[in-house]
């Protein structure tokens, strides 16, 4: 399956039962487990398909009053305050021009669903065993746990995110939360004032 069939649609939806399940555990047991690969820069990453729910075009979100530099800001998805995060700014890399190329995936993690801002993507790919290694330890690279083992296909080398781990302790629902709370308040403001008005009518 490729990730353009994935993405036909502006917002691909997929269904999901339960969240995704943990990269650490899929790299220790050696499963056989479907990837979605992306790219930052000439780097190839990957992430469990299953924990994807959709694949959108790039949209400018709203912008949150001292969000620190990796959260772009929140979207409403249906209805649902979906905090944004730049995943070049959480691994330290520069920021790229936003391009036709440029997507958000929606991912869902242990609390919530997050959208990260990548590159773009390549396709899904069908790791077995055979093909997963652990993550050495690297001299000079930064690894708190988020980068759980290697993909091989061939020549291409897939660094494999456990994103619950590198996303898992930002601030990202209290900003979703924030701003939910802020529309609550100016949509109870704006019902006080409608009823003073209709009084003094």
């Amino acid at each position: 399956m490729s990730a353009q069939q994935l993405s036909q649609t502006p917002s691909a939806s997929r269904a999901l039962a339960a969240p995704a399940k943990d990269v650490a555990q899929t790299a220790m047991a050696k499963l056989r487990v479907e990837v979605l690969s992306f790219h930052l820069g000439k780097e190839e990453y990957g992430i469990p398909l299953s924990c994807v729910q959709e694949i959108r075009s790039f949209q400018a979100p709203t912008r949150l009053a001292g969000a620190s530099a990796e959260l772009l800001g929140v979207l409403d998805l249906r209805g649902e305050v979906l905090p944004v995060v730049d995943l070049r700014q959480c691994f330290h890399m520069p920021t790229a021009e936003v391009t036709a190329a440029t997507v958000a995936i929606v991912v869902n993690l242990a609390q919530r669903s997050v959208g990260i801002v990548v590159d773009n993507v390549n396709e899904v790919v069908d790791l077995g065993p055979e093909q997963q290694r652990s993550m050495p330890a690297m001299t000079g690279m930064a690894n708190d746990g988020h980068i759980m083992g290697i993909g091989s296909i061939g020549p291409r080398m897939l660094l494999l995110l456990d994103l619950n781990r590198l996303l898992g302790g930002r601030n990202l629902g209290d900003a979703g939360d924030s701003e939910a709370r802020n529309a609550r308040d100016e949509g109870k403001e704006e019902d006080v004032a409608q009823e003073l008005d209709a009084c003094l009518a």
